[in-house]
């Protein structure tokens, strides 16, 4: 088996300050869906959350390492805490771990520690995530971010139930219960070498897939209730919902599920000019969610790259006889290329060299798909 161990004396970025380093640390304990859902509120009526709770009773009074798999805002959090709660390590503390949007040397500082003077401005040793949740559970949220160094040093821990500091060569206990939680598809970054196989299989023992909002809808009467009752005691109001507008909430998609839930429901609640919500935000055009995907869905169509466009008429210096791959098209692909000129033409305001520069073709091959989509350049 190839070893991926990580060197001792790796190289390492000189850590933030202190305060920065709590900062960060807190900025992610206190994100809404984490801080706000009791351990035992799990709200379960639909078949797919009762085939999860019947899987967590299983698998939480074991020591085996848990995997929890699913979209962004399911509930991963709640569920590893609830895991822990019902485990043998419930005594001992919980740790929790935010694995992405940092870098993978502050990582390794965060979770296993330094000894003294290991860095300028470290003066004594300083304990790892790893150390504070010896005999309860470290709980890694999002691990498809970890490097394969940082996944190596992980399959030690899982494997001996031991760890280094850095700057030490003196192998500590970790006598941990481990939960990992992922929405990347693992599978994937196996088959692109971007994690270890056999990482995989031993977080893949006990692994548990929370379902998609879309895919418990039965829980939405519950949810709602749930969160107006926790919105109403944090800010002495009695909100509630009209049926009529409870309607919309199913034919809702949720890309981010009880997260986005709670906060279209909080979002309609402070636009209510009653106690009682008669419609939601997004009957009006005021969905944050729907408006911030319209953008993000206008910003890709125009950076993405125009088919054709890279042979649509010669450049200069290239033959006239250069293939015009739209002009082939069906009407729709002609469509598509139209609107994307259309709209890099008005967000350039109808200059063309300006245009061109933007869709990273030049003035001339602009010029040619123009005049083969008839588009009519504005003149102000």
């Amino acid at each position: 088996m190839q070893e991926h161990t990580a060197q001792s004396n790796i190289a390492i970025e000189r850590p933030k300050s202190e305060a920065q380093r709590q900062h960060k640390a807190q900025e992610c304990k206190s994100r809404k869906v984490h801080s706000h859902h009791a351990v035992g509120h799990i709200i379960s009526h639909s078949p797919a959350m009762k085939q999860m709770i019947e899987m967590i009773a299983q698998i939480a009074p074991t020591r085996s390492t848990v995997l929890l798999r699913g979209e962004p805002g399911t509930g991963k959090d709640v569920i590893a805490r609830t895991i822990h709660a019902q485990s043998q390590n419930k005594q001992g503390p919980f740790i929790k771990v935010c694995c992405e949007h940092i870098s993978d040397e502050q990582l390794m500082l965060d979770l296993f520690g330094c000894e003294a003077d290991f860095l300028p401005g470290i003066t004594q040793s300083r304990q790892g995530r790893v150390s504070q949740a010896v005999a309860g559970t470290l709980f890694l949220s999002e691990i498809g971010h970890f490097s394969l160094a940082m996944q190596s040093r992980l399959l030690r821990i899982l494997q001996e139930q031991k760890y280094e500091p850095l700057g030490s060569s003196h192998a500590q206990s970790s006598d941990i219960r481990v939960i990992c939680a992922s929405e990347k598809n693992l599978e994937t970054l196996v088959s692109q070498e971007r994690f270890l196989p056999e990482l995989y299989y031993r977080i893949h023992v006990a692994s548990i897939a929370l379902p998609s909002l879309r895919e418990r809808t039965e829980d939405l009467p519950d949810l709602v209730r749930y969160f107006f009752e926790r919105y109403n005691k944090e800010n002495g109001k009695n909100i509630s919902i009209a049926q009529d507008a409870m309607a919309n909430l199913y034919s809702c998609d949720w890309p981010g599920n009880v997260r986005d839930l709670e906060n279209c429901l909080e979002h309609a609640a402070l636009l209510s000019k009653s106690d009682v919500i008669q419609q939601l935000p997004c009957a009006t055009g005021q969905c944050i969610r729907r408006r911030l995907s319209q953008s993000i869905q206008q910003t890709e169509t125009l950076n993405a790259p125009i088919n054709g466009l890279l042979t649509v008429g010669p450049a200069l210096g290239e033959s006239t006889q250069v293939e015009y791959r739209i002009g082939g098209a069906s009407a729709a692909y002609k469509e598509t290329d139209r609107s994307r000129l259309v709209m890099a033409l008005e967000k350039c305001g109808w200059v063309k060299a300006k245009a061109a520069r933007h869709l990273g073709i030049t003035p001339r091959q602009l010029g040619y798909a123009l005049q083969k989509l008839q588009i009519e350049v504005k003149k102000y």
